[in-house]
């Protein structure tokens, strides 16, 4: 078929589109406002192009330069935006910046360099190829002066012909040999960086280099790589340094993949059930899960193709079973949480005593993978915090590859509450802006569906944000109060849970005195100035809000702001007053 004969887009791929354009659009605004968590959560949306422009003609680096938001610029730059003031866009974006310090930052911005090097997901596989820490590599393939400690897993994940070797001739092997008169050092090298996510350190670029790297990228069926490779040779007219850039971001998406591909056919489709016969008398916390795993199942765990080093358990409730999945610590510990687990003393010595290892010299130490037993297997539960195998999965979503494209509503607040406990701040904020992202008109009617939806009403979640400690929850919710507090003041029911909550949120102040400050209250205070457009220092109307084509409509306007606003006030003292506080 030609390309020009190419089928119309099925209904899926539409639907795909759709749900890009309505994440790009939310960019749009979240770099207008200012928002950066929401910039951050959403642009590791699959198949997203962060350098279209909106109906206006704004990428979302334009917006951001000009409206001043030097964190968001930064992030964009390090996500593959491109400013290149050869262009109309790239000109409008450096010479519109609102600062000076932000048209520094683009003028200066190396176009060359890793895209994603700050990008937790990148840096943390980019970080294992680092010999001189302890990242759980169990094997070391040597080829001329090199002796490089790698990790099966992830050879296997990212390459097919890795893969293959790895499943027979390099199965019961710690050590693997190449030929130097064979492969380039430097080529190998290359190659692993690929792997690993060291873009900048590939050599695409190097001429004395790209044909035996190609050939290698061939052999190793790494055809994203011969395609780029491919493209750096052919390039003509383009800066070398902007395709670099692009194509680091494009190897980034590809691993996305891969280790998509691998949690899903390896981890997930791994993964042994078993079931508990809970009796009512067992507390959901008293049940241990090592009980329930056979050693003859855990011995199918070990030989899972994802070469595992850890099991981690869930406990799904519903189905009263526990389910096992086969999973590697270099990248669980990703989790601030698990990394302090595993590198505690408690730790190694209970499940690591006799854990087999290679030592080639004093700085090269590795697992050896051939002599690992089934005691030497851990088995720890994932989360305390949820009893759902859903939750459970999209949390190892987020650790292997940071990409969680739908969290369901329902699940939304025991996704949060476990990713506290498991320190994923970022997991964290992405529970937050999937609630913030669907109820974003703060509408009295949006209010009510939040109970609907998420099975807890607006001051629930305002609880729910100061136990899960997420400020971006909290200041959602607290703007959805603000908005709507005379509907809330005239319902007796809303009314008297809001009273509640205000005391509660005056008692989390230790040793409160008299005229302390009430951060719910204070917090409120500041959405009504910002929904009224009110200034409580100067009394004047917020210049963004009303213009100063005529005067006279202007003061009417402002008036009008400030006398609602001063009966939203109002209904702030009266509630204080009948609680007997004073803030």
């Amino acid at each position: 078929m030609s390309l020009s004969s190419a089928s119309p887009p099925t209904a899926n791929e539409e639907e795909s589109s759709s749900a890009t354009s309505t994440v790009f659009n939310e960019i749009c605004m979240a770099c207008r406002i200012g928002d950066y968590e929401v910039v951050d959560s959403l642009l590791s949306t699959p198949n997203l192009d962060i350098n279209q422009v909106d109906e206006y003609d704004y990428s979302p680096l334009i917006l951001s330069s000009l409206c001043g938001h030097y964190k968001i610029v930064e992030l964009l730059l390090q996500r593959g935006a491109v400013c290149d003031r050869d262009t109309f866009q790239g000109a409008r974006c450096i010479y519109g910046a609102l600062t000076e310090e932000i048209r520094d930052l683009l003028i200066s911005f190396d176009i060359s360099k890793a895209v994603d090097i700050s990008q937790p997901f990148a840096s943390h596989i980019s970080s294992l190829l680092n010999p001189l820490v302890s990242n759980y590599q169990d094997l070391i393939i040597q080829i001329g002066n090199e002796n490089l400690s790698l990790h099966r897993f992830l050879l296997s994940a990212r390459s097919d012909y890795f893969k293959s070797k790895l499943e027979s001739e390099w199965e019961e092997l710690t050590v693997v040999k190449l030929n130097e008169a064979e492969i380039n050092p430097v080529v190998f090298k290359g190659i692993i960086n690929y792997i690993y996510l060291k873009s900048d350190s590939i050599g695409i670029d190097d001429e004395s280099i790209q044909d035996d790297l190609l050939n290698l990228a061939i052999k190793y069926q790494l055809y994203d790589l011969v395609e780029a490779i491919r493209q750096v040779k052919s390039n003509k007219s383009e800066s070398i340094s902007k395709l670099k850039h692009d194509l680091s971001f494009k190897f980034l998406e590809k691993a996305r993949s891969d280790l998509n591909y691998f949690l899903t056919n390896s981890i997930i489709h791994g993964s042994i059930n078993s079931e508990m016969n809970l009796n009512d008398e067992i507390e959901f916390e008293d049940i241990e899960v090592e009980r329930y795993l056979s050693e003859k199942r855990k011995s199918i765990l070990l030989s899972s193709k994802s070469i595992p080093d850890l099991i981690l358990a869930t406990i799904d409730i519903s189905s009263e079973s526990v389910v096992y999945y086969p999973v590697n610590k270099s990248i669980i510990s990703r989790s601030e949480y698990f990394d302090t687990m595993f590198k505690s003393n408690i730790f190694k010595f209970s499940q690591e005593e006799d854990l087999p290892t290679y030592q080639h010299d004093t700085k090269l130490q590795v697992i050896n993978r051939p002599q690992l037993l089934v005691d030497n297997l851990p088995v720890i539960q994932l989360s305390l915090n949820t009893s759902n195998i859903e939750i459970s999965e999209l949390i190892l979503t987020y650790l292997y590859h940071d990409d969680i494209s739908n969290i369901p509503l329902k699940l939304t607040i025991d996704l949060l509450f476990a990713a506290e406990e498991l320190l994923l701040e970022r997991l964290k904020t992405m529970c937050a802006v999937n609630i913030s992202s669907k109820f974003n008109k703060f509408t009295f009617e949006e209010l009510e569906k939040l109970q609907d939806n998420l099975d807890h009403d607006v001051f629930d979640l305002i609880r729910v944000s100061w136990e899960a400690r997420c400020e971006k929850l909290e200041q959602h919710i607290t703007k959805f109060l603000a908005y709507n507090l005379k509907s809330i003041f005239d319902n007796t029911n809303y009314r008297d849970a809001f009273s509640k909550l205000i005391k509660e949120s005056a008692e989390r102040i230790k040793e409160r005195q008299d005229t302390d400050t009430i951060e719910l209250i204070d917090d409120i205070r500041y959405y009504l100035t910002k929904k009224y457009a009110i200034n409580e220092d100067t009394e004047s109307f917020d210049p963004l809000n009303f213009s100063s084509d005529d005067k006279k409509d202007n003061i009417k306007l402002y008036n009008n702001a400030l006398a609602k606003y001063e009966s939203d006030i109002e209904i702030i003292d009266y509630l204080l007053q009948d609680l007997q506080l004073d803030a």
